[in-house]
C-alpha cells in the first residue's frame, strides 16, 4: 500500500463497483493484524472517514462490526460520525451491540454522549446571546416609550397652558455650576466664567492640571494614582447588579405553524424570529428567568463525569429493594463536598 502511494499514480479514496474505498477494505477481519497500521496511514494521506458504501457502511460501521477497538478509536478521533445510519437504520452503537463488543459499545455511546453535549452547550451560549440582545433591545424600546410618553405630556400640558393664558410649571433646564467641584472637571469643561480663575493659579511653565489632581502643587501630583473620582458605597457588602427586565411584557414565545420549531415575537418588530432548538422548558427558563427563580444556590459550579466514569452495579437488586434506595446512594456519592 505504501509503494502504492508513494507511485502518485492511484486515488486513495478510489471506489469499486459497490462503493467500497480502501478504508473500507482495511477494516475486515482478512486485514489483521495490519488494520489500524494501515488505517492510520490512509488517514494521514487524506483518506475521507465518513465515506460511505452503497449499503451505507461507514469505516466506523466496519469497525464496530469487527470489534476493532484502536480502530474505532482513531476513527472517532479523526470526525467520524458517531451518528450516521446504514440502508438499515443502524448505527455503529447498534452493530456493536448486535456483535456483542461491549468496550466499543460503551465508547461510543460516551462519544455520542459528548458530541450531543456539545451541540447543546452550543445552543444554550446562543440562547445566552439571544438573551442579552433581547435586554438591550427592552431597554433601547422602554427609553423610546419614556421619551415618547414625556414628549406627548409636554405638548399637552403645554396646550393647555396656552388655553387657559397660564405659564408653564417646569422652567427651562439650564446648566448648573457648582464652586465645591470645580476641581472635578478639566479646564475646557469649566464654563468661560470659571476659566480664568482656575488658570491664573497656575504657575507659567507648569504641566497642565488633570482633572483629578486636587494637590496645591500642579508638579506634583498627589502619591495616589487616581484615574476617576471615587464613589459613595453605602454598606460593607458587595453592590447588587440592577434587575434584569422581565421579558414576558415584550417577547412572546410560540411555535411556527409549519415545522413546530420554536421562535419567538417581540412588540417592537412584530415578525416571527427563530431561536436555538432546544427543549420548550428550557428556552422559558433562558428567556424568562423572572418567571422560574432557582430554588438552590451552590458557590461551586458543577463538572460534567464522563459516562466511562460512572459506577456500575455487578447485579440487579433484589425483589425487595426499592429502586430509590440506589438513587439516593448514588445521589450521596455524587454531592459529596468537594465533588460538585
Amino acid at each position: 500500500m505504501k509503494l502504492l502511494l508513494a507511485s502518485q499514480v492511484v486515488d486513495i479514496n478510489a471506489s469499486c463497483p459497490l462503493g467500497r474505498r480502501p478504508i473500507h477494505m482495511v477494516l475486515t477481519a482478512k486485514s489483521r493484524p495490519h488494520s489500524h497500521a494501515c488505517l492510520t496511514y490512509l488517514l494521514e494521506h487524506g483518506a475521507l472517514p465518513n465515506v460511505a458504501t452503497d449499503t451505507g457502511l461507514t469505516p466506523l460501521h466496519l469497525a464496530a462490526t469487527e470489534g476493532l477497538w484502536e480502530c474505532t478509536k482513531s476513527l472517532v478521533q479523526a470526525g467520524a460520525d458517531t451518528g450516521a445510519r446504514d440502508n438499515r437504520g443502524h448505527t455503529p452503537l447498534e452493530l456493536a451491540r448486535i456483535w456483542c463488543h461491549r468496550r466499543i459499545a460503551r465508547f461510543l455511546k460516551d462519544s455520542m454522549w459528548q458530541n450531543e453535549k456539545k451541540r447543546e452547550m452550543e445552543r444554550r451560549k446562543a440562547l445566552q446571546n439571544l438573551r442579552r440582545d433581547l435586554f438591550n433591545m427592552h431597554r433601547r424600546a422602554e427609553n423610546i416609550e419614556k421619551v415618547g410618553r414625556q414628549k406627548l405630556m409636554e405638548e399637552k400640558v403645554t396646550a393647555w397652558a396656552d388655553k387657559k393664558g397660564l405659564p408653564l410649571l417646569w422652567a427651562q433646564p439650564m446648566a448648573t455650576w457648582n464652586q465645591a467641584h470645580a476641581h472635578c472637571l478639566s479646564p475646557d469643561q469649566r464654563p468661560q466664567s470659571q476659566r480664568t480663575k482656575v488658570c491664573h493659579r497656575q504657575c507659567p511653565g507648569a504641566p497642565p492640571r488633570e482633572a483629578w489632581n486636587i494637590s496645591p502643587n500642579p508638579s506634583k501630583p498627589p502619591p495616589a494614582s487616581v484615574s476617576r473620582p471615587q464613589g459613595v458605597r453605602l454598606s460593607s457588602q458587595p453592590e447588587r447588579s440592577p434587575p434584569e427586565p422581565d421579558l414576558r411584557r415584550s417577547i412572546t414565545l410560540c411555535r411556527a405553524r409549519g415545522d413546530g420549531r420554536p421562535q419567538y415575537t417581540a412588540k417592537w418588530d412584530g415578525s416571527p424570529q427563530s431561536v436555538p432548538n432546544l427543549p420548550w422548558d428550557v428556552l422559558q427558563r433562558g428567556l424568562f428567568s423572572a418567571a422560574f427563580p432557582s430554588r438552590i444556590a451552590s458557590p461551586n459550579h458543577f463538572q460534567p463525569n464522563h459516562v466511562l466514569d460512572l459506577p456500575r452495579l455487578g447485579c440487579s437488586p433484589g425483589p425487595n429493594t426499592s429502586p430509590w434506595t440506589e438513587v439516593a446512594m448514588h445521589l450521596a456519592e455524587e454531592l459529596e463536598p468537594g465533588h460538585y
